[in-house]
């Protein structure tokens, strides 16, 4: 609305002010009248005009008008539509009753009770005049945005295209988005933001903290929550991930992720099966917030070929859906024997439940050699009379396991034939004490030299109390020494095992050696008696066992931990983790399969010119994505605690595809070698983990910023809330013409010619 209205600036009422000068003016016409009597008719009526007009003027300073004028803002303020274009939009919910009044002139809806994500957002974004998005861009100067990792244009004219999510949209940094919408557009910031979302962010910085600062700033966030925030009771398996090949007898680990939705934290029971029957069935607890649980399997295959797997989640109560409940995986198993000689002196109780492990184990072929002195050794069917002395006899196994055995059995060709044997060909070497100490003997022996402990020193009987063996640190995480997925129940197993009464005396690690298993109170040197040590030896790997009593970790359990330590020694100590390559240096992952952005542990084993472990080198890894043209990526690796060649780093793929790593060594140039290892990286679609709308986290935005969370079909209060929530100030101008520099100069200008007037009369 245009007004103008006159204000005085003056320090008294303008009333009195011009009654005073109303006396004054008057008093002085009439001294004028009197002096001027005398003059001509003309001239009196001259001087008397020209007093009053400077007196009028004079009044006018003395009451100092202003002319105020108001008139509305044409310009109107600025406002953000902020629209979730991520994957997540793409999912389907279900309502008991449309979430809104279906009236959309671009696409006919047949069930308004099951909408996706990205139709609803279509539905609110109609242009049509009489929408709430007309009647916002009435009164705002409206841009809007779509964004997921970023922000991209949308166009809201008449005749653009329907809104889409973006198919690449794998990520919602939605703290980003309102950082960014927050800064305007030219450097103006916008008045409020209205933001369309499902309320799921997975990347970046707090949405909560970034509404924080924009309330500091007097920019409401209006957010209206798009998908069912109370969806229907479901239950689904979300991915089940698991390896492509696998062999036989090899311990195969398998992943599930589960996820409920309108059920809160529900207990299930997650089922595994194999063609028909269900071989595992494990309880987990769900989250409320829909968010997927990891359920975690491991199965050894008994008989090769293609073997069918299925995670269920039987129907819950109120489902109605099941079609979400399972997921399946194949995996070929492969046939290969691991070729394993068990040598011993006796059949002590060790030796004996040894043979039967690997002789029920599908994946072994065992042969026997057991010595029996003063006896002779046995003779039969899977045993040898003899430990074999002889390159080409060596090369028949994968895998030797030495009892205790006295130095006399152990001809000194036999050991450089098997310590060479270790390195270059990369047998394995199990080294088993017994309570005799006949380990001792290999003091300067070719074997002592490859130990991962120095048997120098005192014997000692290692008799006492009976005590259980203690993990270590890097125990907690290796293969042999996991006898449960959960690190903390793997942790309380090991505690809880059957105590054992004897342990091997040893002076302590060699460098480069990791101990797995420790006595708890007893030492060598400054650490604890290690019990269970390996190390790397060349291309193969040794380990040394201190005790002879795992059999009795079979009571009142069987063969569940006896059985699973030696299944996984066993497979540990063959496992080809190195490719085929260069035997300079060897690379080695953690896994080969993984999703974008999940760290991934790389290892150099390198070895010098002499055959040796190379130490103190500078070593990176290649790293070459098949699928980018872009130049290749080096890590550098740093050498692991201990030395012997081995050189660690972590590596992050953020791309998905087929990546292909190559070890670069400096004491060989700088080129890459010929080992390499590939990793496979797919892209995790975290999108599809949210299955509900995040209610708690859109309304601590809308709260943080001082604006307001709206259900769908509220929208229709934006223009209301928008237009009461900013007061758009009118536009205004104030003029004095008593303080002009014009007014002045007229008035000294009348002043000036009525001194004239008068001196010329002879009255000045």
């Amino acid at each position: 609305m245009n007004t103008t209205k006159v204000i005085f600036d003056c320090p008294l009422p303008p009333w009195v002010v011009g009654a005073g000068a109303l006396v004054v003016l008057a008093a002085a016409v009439a001294f004028l009248r009197r002096d001027a009597a005398h003059l001509g008719a003309l001239v009196r009526r001259g001087i008397l005009a020209l007093s009053v007009v400077a007196g009028v003027m004079l009044a006018g300073i003395a009451l100092g008008p202003k002319i105020i004028r108001t008139w509305p803002d044409p310009q109107k303020p600025a406002c953000v539509l902020l629209v979730d274009g991520s994957r997540s939009m793409l999912l389907t919910d279900q309502y008991s009753k449309p979430p809104l009044e279906i009236e959309n002139r671009k696409s006919k809806i047949e069930n308004a009770t099951s909408l996706t994500r990205e139709k609803l957002a279509q539905l609110l974004l109609d242009p049509g005049p009489e929408g709430w998005l007309a009647k916002v861009r009435e009164g705002f100067d409206l841009s809007a945005w779509r964004f997921a990792g970023t922000l991209d244009a949308l166009s809201l004219a008449p005749d653009a295209a329907p809104f889409e999510a973006n198919p690449e949209g794998y990520v919602t940094a939605l703290g980003e988005a309102l950082e960014q919408a927050g800064r305007g557009s030219g450097g103006v910031p916008p008045r409020a933001i209205v933001l369309l979302s499902d309320g799921a962010w997975n990347t970046g910085r707090d949405p909560s903290e970034i509404a924080r600062v924009l309330g500091r700033m007097g920019i409401p966030v209006y957010a209206v929550g798009i998908g069912n925030p109370s969806p229907p009771r479901d239950a689904s398996v979300v991915a089940f991930r698991a390896p492509k090949t696998a062999l036989l007898g090899d311990e195969v680990l398998l992943a599930a992720e589960v996820a409920t939705t309108g059920m809160g934290a529900a207990r299930l029971n997650v089922q595994l099966l194999s063609g028909a029957e269900v071989i595992a069935e494990k309880p987990v607890v769900t989250l409320p917030s829909g968010q997927p649980v990891t359920v975690s399997f491991s199965f050894v295959p008994d008989a090769p070929g293609l073997r069918a797997f299925t995670v269920r989640v039987p129907k819950q109560e109120g489902e109605q859906d099941t079609a979400n409940n399972e997921a399946k995986a194949s995996i070929e198993v492969s046939e290969r024997k691991i070729r394993v000689l068990l040598a011993d002196a006796e059949p002590r109780w060790e030796f004996r439940f040894l043979r039967n492990v690997f002789e029920r184990d599908p994946a072994v072929q065992l042969t026997v050699c057991l010595l029996r002195p003063g006896l002779g050794a046995i003779k039969g069917e899977g045993y040898v009379e003899a430990l074999p002395a002889q390159k080409q006899q060596l090369e028949g196994y994968d895998l030797m396991i030495l009892g205790d055995l006295a130095r006399e059995h152990l001809p000194e060709e036999f050991q450089k034939e098997l310590v060479e044997s270790v390195k270059a060909r990369g047998t394995a070497l199990v080294v088993i004490a017994g309570r005799r100490q006949n380990c001792r003997g290999l003091v300067g022996a070719p074997l002592a030299d490859i130990l991962p402990v120095a048997i120098e020193g005192s014997p000692g009987d290692g008799r006492g109390e009976p005590f259980n063996v203690e993990l270590t640190q890097d125990g907690a995480s290796h293969l042999v020494t996991r006898l449960a997925p959960d690190a903390e129940e793997n942790d309380g197993l090991w505690s809880r095992l059957p105590k054992v009464s004897w342990s091997a005396s040893v002076s302590g690690l060699r460098r480069g050696a990791t101990a797995l298993l420790v006595h708890p109170y007893r030492l060598a040197g400054p650490s604890k008696l290690p019990l269970l040590a390996v190390q790397r030896v060349g291309a193969g790997k040794v380990m040394f066992l201190g005790i002879e009593e795992t059999w009795r970790w079979r009571r009142e359990v069987g063969d569940k931990y006896h059985y699973r330590f030696w299944a996984q020694t066993v497979r540990w100590m063959v496992k080809r983790q190195f490719a085929e390559g260069d035997p300079r240096a060897r690379l080695s992952l953690d896994r080969t399969e993984c999703d974008a952005g999940e760290p991934v542990e790389i290892e150099a084993y390198c070895l010098a010119p002499d055959g040796f472990p190379l130490e103190n080198a500078r070593v990176w890894a290649k790293v070459d994505l098949e699928s980018s043209s872009s130049s290749s990526q080096r890590v550098a690796l740093a050498a692991a605690p201990g030395g012997w060649g081995i050189y660690r780093a972590v590596f992050k793929p953020e791309k998905p595809g087929k990546y292909t790593l190559r070890p670069i060594v400096a004491t060989y140039g700088d080129e890459p070698l010929a080992s390499a290892a590939s990793l496979t990286v797919t892209r995790a679609d975290l999108e599809k983990k949210f299955l509900a709308q995040n209610v708690n986290s859109l309304n601590s935005i809308a709260l943080a910023s001082r604006g307001r969370y709206l259900r769908v079909d509220e929208c229709g209060r934006l223009p209301s809330l928008l237009a009461a929530s900013m007061e758009r100030p009118p536009r205004t101008a104030e003029y004095s013409p008593c303080r002009h520099w014009a007014y002045y100069s007229f008035l000294a200008i009348l002043l000036g010619a009525a001194w004239l007037i008068r001196k010329r009369s002879g009255l000045a």
